[in-house]
C-alpha cells in the first residue's frame, strides 16, 4: 500500500513555521505519511503535477510590523489560491491550521475556500474547547479540553459546518469546523499557535481524525 503524501504550506509571520512542519512530521511519519514542507507557494499552481493526498496550510500573511520577523511571502497570489480551488473542487483535500485564516492582502476567494477568515484574538490565555453535541468522525471520542493557546475570533461563512467551540467573553467561538468543496473537502482548526499545543494529546487526535475525515472524502 502507498503512503499519502501531504504538503506542507509554510509562510508568514508570527508564528514558528518550521516547528509546526517539524512537528506535523512527527506526528504522521509513524502513521505512514510522507510529510513535505515548502515556502514555495508556487507549487499551489503545478498540484496537478503531483500525486499529494493532502494540502495542509499555515500560514500567518500579514505585513510585518517593525520588530518582526517575515519568512516567506507576505501573501498568496491569485495563480496560486486559483490552483490550490481547482484541485480541492477536482478532489483534494485541505486542511487550513491556527493563522492560515489571517490572509492578509491575499485574494478574499482564499477566505471563501477555508470558509472564513481571521478577525483578531486576545492575548494567549487559557480556554477550554468543546465538541458540538452533533457527532461528527472528526470529534469522535474528544472530549471537552483545555488549551494555553491564542483564541481566534472568525467570521466564518453560514455553509460551514461547526464541530468545536470556545467561549469568550460571554461569546461561543467555531474553533473546528468543515466544508464540501466541489467534490473535495475542506476543514479548519483555529488552535495551534506554538509547540505547547502541538504536544497536546487531545490537539494531535483532533489533528488526525480532521486528517481521516478529509482524505475520507477522495
Amino acid at each position: 500500500m502507498n503512503n499519502k503524501r501531504m504538503l506542507i504550506v509554510l509562510g508568514g509571520t508570527w508564528h514558528d513555521f518550521d516547528g509546526f512542519a517539524h512537528s506535523m512530521q512527527s506526528l504522521l511519519t509513524p502513521k505512514g505519511w510522507v510529510v513535505e514542507a515548502t515556502y514555495d507557494l508556487d507549487r499551489l499552481t503545478r498540484l496537478d503535477e503531483e500525486s499529494f493526498d493532502l494540502i495542509l496550510n499555515y500560514t500567518c500573511f500579514t505585513k510585518p510590523d517593525e520588530g518582526s520577523d517575515s519568512v516567506g511571502p507576505e501573501k498568496m497570489n491569485d495563480a496560486q489560491i486559483q490552483g490550490l480551488m481547482t484541485w480541492v473542487r477536482g478532489g483534494g483535500a485541505f486542511l487550513a491550521a491556527h493563522s492560515a485564516t489571517v490572509l492578509g492582502e491575499s485574494s478574499p476567494l482564499l477566505g471563501e475556500l477555508i470558509g472564513g477568515v481571521f478577525v483578531e484574538h486576545p492575548p494567549q490565555f487559557t480556554f477550554t474547547v468543546y465538541p458540538l453535541s452533533r457527532p461528527h468522525p472528526i470529534t469522535v471520542g474528544i472530549e471537552a479540553f483545555t488549551v494555553r493557546d491564542e483564541l481566534y475570533i472568525e467570521r466564518c461563512d453560514e455553509s460551514v459546518n461547526i464541530q468545536m467551540v470556545a467561549i469568550d467573553r460571554g461569546v461561543a467561538h467555531p474553533m473546528v469546523w468543515s466544508k464540501q468543496e466541489g467534490q473535495g473537502r475542506v476543514a479548519h482548526v483555529a488552535l495551534g499557535h506554538s509547540a505547547d499545543v502541538w504536544q497536546l494529546g487531545p490537539y494531535q487526535r483532533l489533528m488526525l481524525q480532521t486528517i481521516k475525515w478529509l482524505i475520507n472524502g477522495k
